[in-house]
């Protein structure tokens, strides 16, 4: 499932370290620089990419590679040269989160001017990639500026410090994990002498996403006179925990058995084990219901259909 954090309080959630998995270096010991060369610099210019990369390297106990991208930000704007750390083990399908502190350097081969960025970032699956160095193309460019020399330029990295992280739990007040694969269900109710009813209607119980689902029906009555209101409710009989609520997208539609002109509504709920359902006490107005050339009442029955699909479930911390 995917996870979606939710806080209510002043403390942030954090990232807290994995202290088996990567590190920094240890007391004492020397970082060797990362450097990449590029000999033929112009060769890039002309090519249709964007974006090139390093091989990859390893420092502080993982994988990373250095990404050059030339791009532009609109059609008449100049165009920048940026480099950029990317960790190999945030982009893989491990879900792996790793904070770094590094170095990247864009060298200034004649006077020693380099160019600097300095960073601390947490890399991870929606973000590969750390602070940029970045510097107008038209300034690397220039033969003044000791970047590009002879068509070669020197790029470089070095990790300070990395390791692995899960994102800690305080100051959370509510956690939504969603499923990956979700299976809509529907289910008919057809209700016969619809027009004999005057209280509160409940269908059978179907099941969808691993619950128990029924609908409600108010056929004009109390306490939702002059109007038809229709609710889906969770089926208390196998009881969710107390912090545990069911995170699901549904509608509820009634059928217009002549035009097709069907009357539905959807909306997104969470429900809990307390037995209260979700729905419109003003699903559509009484006298809508009755009037035959809607269609939702023929020969005296009404068709119900809900669609329930169960995306998650929220845990309440």
């Amino acid at each position: 499932m995917a996870k979606v954090l939710s806080s209510r309080s002043s403390t942030s959630p954090r990232y807290d370290p994995i202290l088996t998995e990567g590190g920094g270096k240890k007391a004492g010991e020397k970082t060797n620089p990362f450097r990449w060369m590029i000999e033929g610099f112009s060769t890039l210019l002309n090519q249709t990419a964007e974006t090139h990369s390093s091989g990859n390297f390893a420092a502080c106990g993982f994988t990373w590679k250095l990404q050059l991208e030339i791009k532009s930000s609109g059609e008449d704007a100049e165009q920048s040269l940026s480099l950029c750390l990317f960790s190999v083990e945030a982009s893989s399908s491990t879900g792996s989160v790793v904070k770094a502190i590094y170095k990247l350097w864009m060298y200034d081969q004649l006077y020693g001017e380099h160019i600097q960025k300095e960073g601390e970032c947490y890399f991870h699956g929606t973000s590969q990639y750390g602070l940029c160095c970045m510097v107008p193309l038209k300034k690397f460019n220039d033969p003044k500026s000791g970047l590009l020399v002879n068509d070669c330029c020197v790029f470089g990295a070095e990790v300070v410090e990395a390791f692995a992280c899960k994102l800690g739990r305080e100051g959370v007040s509510e956690c939504l994990s969603l499923k990956k694969e979700i299976t809509p269900q529907t289910y008919t109710w057809v209700i016969k002498n619809f027009s004999k009813l005057s209280t509160k209607q409940d269908s059978e119980v179907f099941t969808s996403g691993g619950y128990n689902w029924r609908i409600q029906l108010y056929p004009n009555a109390s306490p939702y006179t002059n109007f038809l209101a229709m609710f889906l409710i969770l089926d208390t009989s196998v009881a969710l925990p107390s912090k545990t609520r069911a995170y699901v997208d549904y509608s509820l539609c009634l059928v217009d058995q002549i035009d097709g002109k069907h009357k539905k509504l959807s909306v997104q709920r969470q429900f809990s084990s307390d037995g209260v359902g979700w729905g419109w006490h003003k699903f559509l107005e009484w006298k809508d219901m009755q009037n035959p050339s809607r269609g939702f009442l023929r020969n005296e029955t009404c068709i119900v259909e809900a669609s329930v699909a169960v995306l998650g479930e929220v845990s309440i911390t």
